[in-house]
């Protein structure tokens, strides 16, 4: 396999925390100077690899000139605000729990989202949820704008005191009833300080810029947007069907900001979508996989035009097998 300059710093800048300024950095890029100094060189992602069929039109672009919606890492620098659940849903309280369930998407009859242990998402009343923000502050040090509900659904995970840290919709004002309660006293785990730092524990908490630190958020780094492969006429693909509702679960299914980046959203199997660009990027527990950066076509849990990114391997094809597990790695026991 053949690897050039241009693969080592892509490779490199993924792999390598960079806490320098995101705009410092993307003109550090251009030589590769700032990467190649940080440590040893990388030769590749051996049997990692993506295993790629053709090209399929996609070709390098312009990357100063990127297709609407594109992201690198460097411009996603969400925050979380905690807020309590004051209230119980009435399809929850027929299943017997109290609290509020989260949900592949923002409306009552939306398919509970499993945890690691094939089990539904419950937020009981008195416990908390993180809600997360809009995509960035206009600068690293500024804290970035809220995220408006959707049909009185916020994007967000349950906090420490619920065993589980998947993301999805949860209820926040609905039909009159108020779920959710901001709590800005809030202390999640000793670890990040007593912050919520996001699901994976990279990004930071809303109520201050400091607890990027803490919160092992990266001060705006992380890849530029480079890399990336887009075809001049996006192509027209379905969301991969799962073959039981535990794997509709996995990481493939997630809408992502940037690739290998924070999710704000749900994908589900038949969903219609239109494949625009692609680039390869770690995912978890491998070193390189290809994203797919789609628009939304037909979803029931996305708007239509919504646009994100995809593990390729959640899209459609033959005898396609899920390259992802459920969700980042579990917890730490407290």
């Amino acid at each position: 396999m053949t690897v050039t300059f241009d693969d080592l710093v892509r490779r490199l800048g993924d792999r390598l925390a960079r806490p320098a300024d995101r705009r410092r950095f993307v003109g550090s890029m251009t030589t590769g100077a700032a990467v190649l100094a940080t440590g040893p060189l990388l030769t590749g992602c051996g049997d990692d690899q993506p295993q790629r069929r053709g090209d399929e039109g996609f070709k390098p672009i312009d990357e100063s000139r990127p297709p609407k919606g594109v992201y690198g890492q460097d411009q996603v620098a969400v925050c979380y605000t905690p807020y309590e659940v004051v209230a119980t849903e009435p399809r929850v309280e027929a299943l017997g729990k109290t609290g509020v369930a989260v949900r592949k998407a923002p409306h009552e009859d939306a398919e509970i989202v499993l945890d690691s242990k094939d089990a539904e998402v419950f937020v009981p009343v008195g416990t908390h949820i993180a809600k997360q923000s809009g995509r960035e502050g206009r600068t690293c040090d500024e804290l970035p704008p809220d995220r408006p509900a959707v049909n009185g659904y916020v994007w967000g995970y349950p906090a420490d005191d619920v065993p589980s840290n998947k993301s999805g919709w949860i209820p926040q004002r609905v039909d009159g009833t108020r779920y959710l309660r901001e709590n800005p006293d809030y202390v999640a785990r000793p670890a990040h300080d007593g912050y919520v730092c996001g699901p994976a524990s990279k990004d930071f908490d809303c109520r201050t810029v400091k607890s990027q630190k803490p919160c092992n958020h990266d001060d705006c780094g992380g890849p530029p947007i480079e890399g990336i492969r887009c075809r001049a006429t996006p192509l027209r693909r379905r969301v991969r069907k799962a073959l039981s509702r535990k794997t509709s679960n996995f990481e493939d299914y997630y809408l992502r900001l940037s690739y290998n980046s924070t999710a704000f959203g749900w994908l589900e199997p038949d969903d219609v979508v239109d494949e625009i660009c692609r680039r390869s990027a770690p995912s978890y527990g491998r070193c390189c996989a290809e994203w797919s950066f789609v628009e939304v076509v037909r979803s029931e849990a996305m708007p239509i035009g919504t646009r994100g990114w995809i593990l390729e391997t959640g899209l459609a094809r033959k005898t396609r097998k899920p390259l992802s597990r459920t969700g980042p790695p579990p917890r730490k026991k407290r």
